[in-house]
């Protein structure tokens, strides 16, 4: 599998977990209500995957654009669209 197609599924699979994280904040289902932690979560969240894959996938990607692409847009269209939805839904 192109190294590409990895990235982005490996920033989706951790854009879920985040939005489900961050829906836990912002609903307050552990006592308390905090939208800014809950997208500095996500941030967080974001960076040690791109870490991960920049580690692992050393010298088969380069540059900021491919990270944008392959990485930072997957990850934040997913996980705004996921966790308005859920936190819609419950």
């Amino acid at each position: 599998m192109d190294s590409t197609v990895k990235i982005v599924s490996i920033h989706i699979v951790a854009a879920i977990v985040a939005a489900i994280i961050s829906t836990v904040f912002t609903t307050g289902m552990i006592g308390f209500t905090n939208h800014v932690f809950a997208f500095a979560i996500g941030i967080v969240i974001l960076y040690f995957v791109g870490q991960f894959c920049q580690k692992a996938f050393e010298g088969e990607i380069e540059g900021f654009s491919a990270w944008l692409w392959d990485g930072i847009l997957p990850f934040g269209f997913c996980w705004f669209i996921l966790w308005t939805i859920i936190t819609n839904y419950i």
